[in-house]
């Protein structure tokens, strides 16, 4: 064992995740119900002429951007998330814009992510119109929509983007309440690992395991460890699915949300749960 296998390996201890546990059978999530499609009751004739009703599987719809990632990249992240509530396909054609579909996708207060919305016009100082288009719109649960473009904070300057913004805020109309710009500095590596595995958690939700977490979640006091609470349960795998989903729902909140919780794993019981305001 190498030098950062054995940092690893102490980190862990440290953290209440014991490899050396018995862990049993290998086991899977079982979430209530299908992570990607739905499943819809039609009535159909059977041969013998019978009305009986069945069950259609319907899958994850096709992104309504108007744009669509390109096939194939030598430089960047292309390709699409399905939003777990909406059923539908979310596009991304970088890294950065990847982790903000992820981040979108995983607060509780977004009810639908678009990807690459229609475009919105704007005019210069000459009075000549120009296009932009964004690379999300959230609808928020308070109605709000928010426009969001993804840029890294190096290119801000020679790409104009904040001169374009300042003229498109005025014309929004209905499009949205407000733009924003979003940047590696705010989307980062590790802030995108958490929203992924609270999708995860979404996707995989199980109603009966959360209600358990839940309900031994509120006899906590101060910070505790994610991984020793898991441990705590029979099924690690399902008991670290329902903190993320606790997470999600504002009922638990990470003591250092800028850092992977795998590299600091401390939660504690959420105050003021719901009424909290949104933070990207």
């Amino acid at each position: 064992m190498n030098q950062k296998a054995v940092l690893r390996y102490m980190k862990e201890q440290h953290f209440g995740l014991f490899r050396d546990r018995d862990w049993g059978a290998v086991q899977v999530l079982d979430p209530d119900e299908n992570c990607r499609g739905t499943y819809e009751t039609i009535t159909v004739v059977s041969d013998d002429g019978e009305v009986v009703e069945d069950k259609l599987y319907v899958p994850i719809a096709h992104s309504t951007g108007t744009r669509q990632p390109t096939p194939r990249t030598k430089a960047h992240s292309r390709g699409y998330l399905p939003d777990p509530g909406t059923r539908r396909s979310v596009g991304f054609s970088s890294t950065l814009e990847l982790h903000c579909a992820l981040m979108l996708m995983a607060n509780r207060f977004v009810e639908d992510v678009e990807d690459q919305p229609p475009a919105v016009t704007y005019y210069d100082d000459d009075g000549k119109s120009h296009e932009h288009t964004f690379d999300y719109r959230a609808r928020f649960r308070s109605g709000t929509h928010l426009a969001f473009a993804v840029k890294p904070w190096e290119q801000l300057e020679k790409t104009g983007l904040r001169d374009q913004i300042k003229r498109i805020r005025p014309v929004l109309g209905e499009f949205a309440s407000d733009a924003i710009i979003i940047t590696d500095l705010e989307l980062t590596p590790a802030r995108a690992w958490n929203a992924k595995s609270v999708l995860r958690a979404r996707r995989f939700h199980n109603a009966a395991k959360c209600e358990e977490m839940r309900a031994f979640v509120k006899t906590l006091t101060g910070a505790v460890s994610a991984f020793d609470v898991a441990m705590r349960f029979n099924d690690f795998g399902e008991a670290m699915n329902a903190i993320w989903y606790l997470l999600y729902e504002g009922v638990l909140e990470q003591l250092n949300p800028a850092k992977k919780l795998f590299d600091e794993p401390y939660v504690k019981l959420a105050a003021g749960g719901e009424a909290r305001k949104w933070l990207v």
